[in-house]
């Protein structure tokens, strides 16, 4: 009966690795299938280049700068004519002759108070503004850029530790399948390397999906239309970064200087103004100019006459729109001061979350030698030799696996933090 409950579990095991493999085998060929090498620089090449996001803000700066010609242009003349169509004292039909009716008008709108140079002032502004909201969605987007570039590359390292373990794992496994089926060994030894097997590969395919996801993305934000997966290319020296020269006043100054969401927020300010003296323009009304001719419809035949008309500003003067520009400037000015200190806490918080990255990346590599890279041999040798048990031999491997892993998360989440002071400041103080 034992030996029977044996078997079973052996079977149990060996099918749910065969599943797993089979699984394995669909989704690791689509993974490398036309997989690119690629650097950093040459994503971010193809991030300009193909972003359909960024293609998109191009065309509303275009459309902004457009409105700066339209804002440009004057009012069209407005030309009239009347003609008689019956005359009952000729009986002709559209009597074009003297006895005829015709009469001709010609209306020209001079727009007065400087209200045209403050409309394309405002669309000046307005042109501004989509620059930088442009420029700002280039830093967003290339912030999230550089993460999935990182993230790839190091989850990518982390399947490889993966894989050397269970490469390792399965030529022990090999060798005890034919000590247990020689009867030298117990099953439950084999099953409990198995079983580390199986767990392993759980692991390893969670990372799988995770990295398919990023690559995804990454896909998404170089426009490549064909999703094809990258295996990222890193820069070396990425790991000596110093970072005890930043200086957090400068990085104050030039984030106020080039973050570009900020200097929308002063250009709201700006445009706020305009706006102002624009509604304060309208209140003075346009003038109307006009020229015109009647042939036989007036006191005397062919009257000429020069027309000027203009609003009354009795009871309209605009004073409900010129009192709500007044209030939109100070709501425009607390929104300038709230972006300003959205910035200040920006700076401080990837600062904070540098420095202590940072202290705690360099503690970690300094506990990590070599030997941990020795740690796997000697471990599967000295299992096989009979100097440690199995459960220590268990222990061992999860040791060596989190530690590798959690220097790769470290170095991971450094890079991020380098990235994210990048994005806080606005500049590249990291390439």
């Amino acid at each position: 009966m034992e030996n029977k409950k044996q078997i079973l579990s052996f079977l149990f095991v060996m099918v749910m690795l065969c599943i797993y493999m089979n699984i394995h085998a669909q989704i690791v060929p689509a993974m490398r299938e036309d997989t690119i090498h690629i650097t950093l620089p040459d994503a971010e090449g193809q991030f300009i280049q193909k972003n359909f996001l960024l293609l998109a803000s191009k065309y509303q700066v275009s459309t902004a700068d457009a409105a700066i010609i339209q804002a440009k242009l004057y009012p069209n003349p407005d030309f009239a004519i009347e003609q008689g169509v019956y005359n009952q004292d000729t009986k002709k039909w559209f009597d074009l002759s003297s006895t005829g009716e015709t009469a001709l008008s010609l209306q020209q709108l001079i727009i007065l108070a400087g209200k045209r140079n403050k409309q394309i002032d405002i669309a000046k502004i307005n042109s501004q503004i989509s620059r930088y909201q442009f420029y700002d969605l280039i830093r967003t987007l290339r912030y999230e850029l550089r993460s999935s570039f990182y993230g790839i590359y190091f989850l990518r390292d982390a399947i490889g530790v993966y894989d050397r373990e269970i490469e390792s794992l399965k030529t022990l496994i090999d060798v005890y399948t034919s000590q247990y089926n020689k009867g030298n060994i117990a099953f439950k030894d084999l099953a409990r390397l198995q079983a580390l097997q199986f767990s392993l590969q759980n692991e390893r395919l969670d990372l799988v999906k995770q990295a398919t996801e990023k690559q995804l993305n990454l896909g998404l934000l170089t426009g490549d239309t064909l999703l094809r997966p990258v295996t990222p290319v890193m820069a070396n020296g990425f790991n000596e970064i110093d970072i005890s020269k930043l200086n957090y006043a400068q990085l104050v100054d030039s984030a106020l200087v080039n973050r570009y969401d900020l200097r929308t927020a002063h250009s709201q300010v700006e445009l706020s103004q305009s706006n102002l003296a624009l509604q304060k323009a309208l209140k003075t009304p346009d003038l109307l100019l006009g020229a015109n001719y009647d042939k036989a419809g007036n006191y005397v035949r062919n009257y000429n006459a020069l027309s000027l008309a203009i609003d009354l500003p009795f009871w309209n003067r605009n004073q409900g729109n010129i009192r709500a520009a007044q209030f939109q400037i100070e709501a425009s000015k607390q929104l300038q001061s709230q972006a300003e200190l959205q910035v200040r806490n920006d700076i401080s918080n990837a600062y904070s979350q540098l420095l202590e990255t940072d202290k705690l990346y360099k503690t970690a590599s300094l506990q990590f030698t070599s030997d941990y890279e020795k740690l796997l041999d000697g471990i599967t040798k000295g299992y096989q030799n009979h100097t440690i048990s199995l459960l220590e031999f268990i222990d061992y491997y999860e040791t060596y696996k989190n530690s590798k892993l959690e220097l790769n998360h470290l170095q991971n989440n450094r890079l991020d933090a380098l990235e994210n002071l990048n994005l806080a400041t606005g500049t590249t103080i990291f390439k």
